[in-house]
């Protein structure tokens, strides 16, 4: 019996698993089956006067159906586009506002939208066409459970790309009404700002300026919402795709994440390849070795640096510095300021550098760098251009002090070059 119960169960297990539908879910695809479009973007814009302060159209649900249809062309999943979508239709680009901090779930850039503008209204902010509810004197978003009524998705996202191409910004009257609220790019341009200000200040929108080959500029207008606000702007030249806005006269670009950022290539530009903290210079990679006294720290309100004395001991004393890669490095220099006392002779402290540092100085192969200015009395500047045999991954340099006598004071230490 227990053999028989076994057998009839497993047949009842594989009759239900032949019944179950193992076919993975699938959403289906919107489709509008409403009135046709039949008004133009730049034709619903040219119902409202622009510019007239605090004022609307209110789109009646009594009158003729006014439809439009558009892509969108904006995204809020990174924060930049709060509670509102763009679209377009190649006369033009409204901005719609709809209270939804994640309208990207529904509405995504290259979907096919249409509105049925009545019961809505049309208005703009600082000369920025708007649609959406008039109330408290001003254009509120439409609540994100009345959307449905108003904005029908047909067909699936599709790939969108600028249509619009800007080598040069008119001024903001100048510019065609049928430009804003549309997805633009801006060819051959940089950041007045770039590599010193990100893209946004933590608590509040930020305003950032962007300049076009010819010298024109439009701003970079950022919410402190963007989820990549703590990033750097690039630096050098590159193209910048962005929703066109303005601001009464000022012109503006919107951008919807980090991609719209694109192709900026860092010119060669001369950096600083080493900074010194000499207050803790022996714990960040400063090495000494040798005889005698031994190099230290001298830190007073005047002077703040490396510091040597050997008065009256003989001494073979070697400073080397941290290990710097400068094998993509053009034309790097050395400089640093020093100023020597006693009697010893100048003959005592030399400069080196190598680029096969053994972890001994003593045993390293040397190449002497020249020091050609000496002082007792100040501070004097050096500057040492370095070969092309020093532009490898493993240079570093040396201080040497050979003899006693003198005591040696070194500050303002820095190596730059051209990198790209």
């Amino acid at each position: 019996m227990k053999y028989i119960h076994s057998i009839f169960s497993v047949i009842i297990a594989a009759l239900l698993f032949a019944g179950c539908d193992l076919t993975p879910d699938v959403a289906p695809v919107p489709t509008y089956d409403g009135p046709a479009a039949n008004t133009t973007i730049a034709e619903l814009i040219a119902m409202h006067e622009i510019g007239s302060l605090d004022s609307y159209v209110h789109l009646s649900e009594d009158s003729a159906d006014i439809v439009i249809c558009g892509i969108v062309t904006t995204s809020d999943k990174h924060g930049n586009c709060y509670k509102y979508i763009n679209i377009e239709d190649g006369t033009g680009g409204i901005q719609i506002k709809i209270n939804n901090t994640a309208l990207y779930n529904k509405y995504r850039v290259g979907q096919r939208v249409y509105v049925k503008c009545n019961g809505l209204d049309l208005g703009d902010y600082r000369k920025l066409p708007q649609l959406g509810y008039w109330a408290n004197d001003g254009m509120e978003a439409i609540p994100s459970a009345k959307a449905n009524r108003y904005i029908f998705c047909d067909g699936v996202p599709e790939t969108f790309e600028p249509q619009i191409v800007l080598t040069s910004i008119p001024s903001a009257d100048a510019i065609s009404p049928g430009w804003y609220n549309r997805l633009v790019k801006l060819e051959n341009c940089y950041f007045v700002e770039g590599g010193m200000a990100t893209f946004c200040d933590a608590n509040t929108a930020t305003s950032r300026d962007i300049k076009m080959a010819d010298g024109t500029t439009i701003t970079m207008r950022t919410s402190n919402y963007a989820d990549f606000i703590n990033e750097m702007l690039p630096v050098g030249n590159g193209n910048v795709v962005g929703i066109l806005t303005r601001y009464n006269n000022t012109v503006q670009i919107v951008i919807r994440d980090l991609d719209d950022v694109q192709d900026f290539v860092t010119p060669p530009h001369t950096e600083n390849l080493l900074t010194v903290n000499y207050t803790n210079a022996f714990n960040e990679g400063w090495l000494q070795s040798g005889t005698g006294a031994e190099w230290s720290i001298f830190n007073n309100t005047s002077f703040t640096g490396f510091y040597i004395s050997a008065n009256s001991t003989a001494t073979d004393r070697w400073l080397v510095s941290p290990n710097i890669n400068l094998s993509a490095v053009e034309a790097p220099s050395l400089s640093f300021d020093h100023r020597i006392t006693g009697t010893g002779g100048n003959e005592t402290m030399k400069l080196y550098y190598t680029t096969n540092y053994t972890g001994d100085a003593t045993t390293t192969e040397w190449h002497e760098l020249p020091i050609s200015q000496f002082s007792s009395s100040t501070l004097v500047g050096h500057t040492a251009e370095l070969p092309a045999d020093a532009l490898a991954p493993n240079f570093r340099f040396a201080f040497r002090y050979n003899g006693s006598g003198n005591a040696w004071y070194i500050n303002n230490i820095n190596l730059k070059g051209i990198v790209n």
